[in-house]
């Protein structure tokens, strides 16, 4: 009866019901998810989206320290973490920083949160990477180096930083 229970649990994250039943197979990440759902479950009430139930997923496979589980559960229920780069930062900070206390406003500074990058953001930092690395792109074309173009970009994306940052960015990478 527990594993028509877990199936139902996570198939209400998001899973499908054969990704659930694989998730049960793996001892150690059913019972991290399980917790992971329950709890989130206590913030947001009986129905987690998709995208929540994704990020949580995520967490319990990827996290290696399960006592901060409850920690990451609650950024991520609370849509403080809503995205995967994210979670992969909140992740990298956990490993970084194995002792208590977490030092909260370093955590969210370091994992983005409360900032979110529009549409106008990104395409302003494409425009801006392309702009500085035209005369370039223009000789040499298709044997260009993308990542020069594609590294600020990302930057924008993980740390939702504006345009101006950008370019200190590029100028640091200089």
């Amino acid at each position: 009866m527990a594993t028509v229970d877990s199936v139902s649990l996570f198939t209400g994250l998001g899973l499908s019901e054969h990704k659930a039943r694989e998730t049960l197979k793996n001892t150690a990440l059913s019972a991290q998810l399980r917790e992971a759902a329950i709890q989130a479950q206590q913030t947001l009430g009986s129905t987690v989206d998709k995208a929540t139930g994704t990020l949580l997923y995520g967490l319990a496979s990827r996290l290696r320290d399960p006592r901060r589980l409850s920690f990451l559960v609650s950024y991520i229920a609370n849509k403080k973490i809503h995205t995967e780069p994210q979670l992969s930062a909140a992740l990298e900070y956990v490993r970084s920083h194995p002792l208590d206390p977490i030092d909260t406003a370093d955590f969210e500074q370091e994992c983005g949160v409360g900032i979110s990058v529009t549409p106008e953001q990104i395409e302003e930092a494409v425009e801006v990477a392309i702009n500085r690395h035209r005369p370039q792109l223009l000789v040499e074309r298709y044997r260009f180096n993308m990542g020069l173009l594609m590294a600020p970009c990302a930057h924008v994306s993980r740390r939702g930083s504006s345009c101006a940052q950008v370019g200190r960015w590029q100028n640091d990478q200089a």
